[in-house]
């Protein structure tokens, strides 16, 4: 995992980034489509250009958002470090952000989605986080950014018997 650090640092990165994947969306919406072919063909440039992007920059953007939240409301007088997988990319073992103390004892553990709807592959894949999510160390949070996520993670985690607190930001 790495650490966080300067928050306000991570957003203004972050905000450049943005930026970028809003320069390729106007760029290729400058394209007029002539044929259904070269209309395609844009298309799967723009999503080349911006789709793992979206993603992952929203991704980032709410790890950032419940470091902020944590701090201010449920640690705000405990030093903390913050570590992320900003990309989605860390091991199974880890969970996208995890805060710890000056002792090295990890006192916050959470995972983040930015997806908007329960169903299908979403509510597979917010099953095997949440499994993951309560064998991390600390205190667990679920992060979501809708009441549709947040009823649906926790009717799951009353099913599962978890100890996980579900937090919409």
């Amino acid at each position: 995992m790495d650490e966080i650090g300067d928050i306000a640092l991570a957003e203004t990165r972050l905000l450049g980034e943005l930026k970028e994947v809003f320069s390729h969306i106007r760029l290729a919406g400058k394209a007029e489509p002539t044929s259904l072919e070269l209309g395609l063909q844009i298309l799967q440039e723009l999503r080349s250009l911006v789709y793992e992007s979206m993603n992952q920059l929203q991704h980032e953007a709410l790890i950032l958002k419940t470091v902020k939240l944590l701090e201010g409301e449920f640690y705000p007088s405990v030093a903390l470090k913050w570590f992320w997988n900003p990309r989605q990319t860390g091991p199974k073992d880890e969970p996208d952000l995890r805060g710890v103390d000056k002792r090295g004892n990890v006192v916050a553990s959470a995972e983040v989605t930015s997806s908007q709807k329960p169903g299908g592959l979403i509510d597979t894949r917010m099953t095997h986080t949440l499994a993951k999510l309560s064998t991390m160390p600390g205190d667990k949070y679920y992060v979501v950014t809708n009441e549709q996520m947040e009823r649906r993670a926790k009717a799951k985690i009353q099913n599962l018997g978890y100890e996980i607190a579900i937090l919409r930001i």
